[in-house]
């Protein structure tokens, strides 16, 4: 160990995870020293737009900041331009549609890829540009964190990651993933990636047709598809989801489409699910999880969880492993 690694591990290091909502940003601050927390806080504040931080809450990260030299900023992105797909290979990205040049990507343990789109990395570095990020985090990487904490069973699981903002999905035999997916459940989707139609630089309609390009999808198609589904499936009239919320309405219906897809698209190994772990950090309804149960036949069990803390837990280890 070299001497400024030996000295970083006696100072103090402050991590502050940070979610930002469709009108809301959750920011908790962890200081460790010598490995243990010293100091813990959590604020959330409200805002106008995913598109701009205010100066409250900018005066607040800067302030941090100041405070200790060894700081660590961590975005938990909830974008939809990101997924994950099996393997490590190059050949994966043309096998999944995906142009590898217009994404950013990690091997997580020779086991899969997350990826997200350099437009998603370009948006949250515009954002937090008075700000500065260390690290921005996928949900992929922070739903298989807490997957890892659970028992490496050899059996097909569905692993739900359920935030204010997003639905992450990932199905795994024992460590082998299967299927991922991610919705944005804050707000009525046709699964086209949204979330960036208000970037500056370019107009709603040019950026939707860089994003199908850079994916190799078509969107009439997407759409003819999801109108099919809700054709098929009229959650806001049938009177078994009338206690739901919007949110949760569209938490059951992306959910029943990423399944659909699991099982119907040759790209995947649709192996039989035989279970579902949730982790909720927003207050799932009980009959979300009814629903799972009762029309999907799945034995469910979920977790309440505090997002941010995993996000510090995984930024700790990263911090650490490098002093």
């Amino acid at each position: 160990m070299g001497l400024f690694n030996s000295v970083k591990k006696r100072l103090t290091i402050q991590l502050i995870g940070v979610s930002l909502e469709e009108n809301g940003c959750n920011i908790q601050v962890e200081r460790f020293k010598k490995s243990k927390m010293t100091y813990s806080n959590r604020k959330s504040f409200s805002i106008e737009s995913k598109e701009v931080l205010s100066k409250e809450i900018i005066n607040y990260l800067n302030i941090l900041q100041s405070e200790h030299e060894q700081t660590y900023v961590v975005l938990f992105l909830n974008t939809l331009g990101q997924g994950a797909i099996p393997g490590c290979d190059d050949d994966i990205y043309k096998k999944f549609g995906i142009d590898k040049n217009g994404v950013k990507s990690v091997c997580i343990d020779n086991r899969f890829t997350i990826y997200a789109s350099l437009i998603d990395i370009s948006w949250a570095d515009r954002v937090f540009k008075k700000v500065g990020l260390d690290f921005i985090f996928s949900p992929f990487l922070i739903l298989n964190a807490y997957i890892d904490k659970d028992n490496d069973e050899k059996e097909v699981k569905l692993y739900i990651l359920n935030t204010n903002n997003g639905l992450t999905i990932m199905v795994k035999n024992a460590r082998k993933l299967l299927y991922a997916s991610f919705f944005n459940v804050a707000k009525e989707q046709d699964l086209l990636l949204e979330d960036f139609e208000n970037i500056e630089t370019q107009s709603s309609v040019d950026l939707e047709e860089e994003l199908f390009d850079e994916f190799d999808l078509d969107s009439s198609e997407v759409s003819d598809d999801m109108q099919e589904l809700n054709d098929e499936i009229d959650y806001e009239s049938n009177s078994e989801y009338s206690r739901l919320s919007g949110k949760d309405l569209r938490f059951v219906k992306y959910l029943d489409a990423a399944l659909k897809e699991f099982y119907d698209n040759d790209l995947y190994d649709s192996q039989f699910i035989t279970k579902v772990k949730i982790y909720d950090d927003a207050g799932m309804h009980k009959d979300v999880v009814k629903h799972i149960e009762n029309d999907l036949l799945l034995d469910t069990s979920a977790e309440n969880i505090n997002l941010l803390n995993m996000v510090i837990k995984v930024a700790k280890e990263e911090v650490l492993s490098y002093a």
